[in-house]
């Protein structure tokens, strides 16, 4: 594989993943043919069959969800499954597991629900350019966001030097290097990761944010200049402020009240 393109599916990403972007801007629609990367009732305002889960965390949750444009120079799309990957990753280092396994598509423990989008760079903010990324928000059971988030922060001080994965579909990686960097000040705490790949220039860079007992985690590699890659403070505090609004009753959009939620444009 080319320089970067491994690192993205370790993030379970594909290079199509802004699929709106490239053969389907015209008309607005994603590879999956709905509008904004919608379902297709949701898209066309149609009312569909109530879902088992309409009223519960996975439910809520879709209310969180990003809109393609809502992230100035992103595009924002809902994963198609299987974009976070298949099976449970590995580790040849016990202590560094909690960082496979976020990058993997069964978190551990499993949450009570999660949605996943994927985002990418659009438009012609230097920035941004060749910039993959997915989106997952999870809501846990009491404690176990914490608790979730503790492992993770953890396994970033204890594997400095590095750490060997292998992802659920079996492809190897190894990273050379794990830094704890600055983290957006946003909910009850926030924590960001870059990794060093062995082998590629791109690095794999991880944010998580835990409003109560829900995480929103942030994954995203570049194709472009590697020292300038990163998971914009935008995106992370408009995915919070929504994941906010949804936690107290409201429906994730701009009038919903998110005070408390800590947010801080960077």
């Amino acid at each position: 594989m080319t320089a970067a393109v491994s690192v993205a599916v370790v993030l379970g990403l594909t290079l199509g993943c802004g699929g709106g972007r490239t053969g389907h801007e015209g008309d607005g629609k994603s590879a999956s043919g709905s509008a904004g990367g919608r379902a297709p009732e949701e898209a066309a305002g149609a009312v569909g069959p109530k879902k088992a889960d309409e009223d519960g965390p996975t439910g809520r949750l879709r209310r969180a969800e990003l809109e393609k444009t809502e992230v100035p120079g992103l595009v924002i799309e809902e994963a198609p499954p299987g974009t976070a990957g298949r099976g449970t990753p590995g580790s040849d280092q016990p202590a560094c597991l909690p960082l496979a396994n976020a990058l993997g598509s069964e978190p551990d423990p499993k949450p009570l629900g999660s949605v996943v989008s994927t985002f990418a760079g659009a438009g012609e903010d230097d920035d941004l350019e060749g910039l993959l990324g997915t989106i997952r928000v999870s809501e846990y059971r009491p404690g176990e966001a914490a608790a979730v988030f503790r492992r993770l922060r953890d396994a970033a001080g204890a594997c400095t030097g590095g750490f060997r994965m292998r992802t659920g579909e079996g492809e190897s990686q190894v990273f050379d290097a794990v830094e704890t960097v600055a983290a957006p000040k946003l909910g009850d705490e926030a924590a960001a990761f870059r990794l060093s790949n062995a082998v590629e220039e791109a690095p794999s860079l991880i944010t998580v944010v835990r409003t109560g007992d829900v995480l929103s985690m942030f994954f995203a590699t570049g194709l472009g200049d590697p020292e300038r890659v990163q998971i914009p403070d935008r995106l992370v505090s408009a995915q919070v402020r929504k994941a906010v609004a949804v936690q107290r009753g409201g429906t994730g959009g701009d009038g919903d009240d998110a005070e408390g939620a800590g947010t801080e444009e960077g």
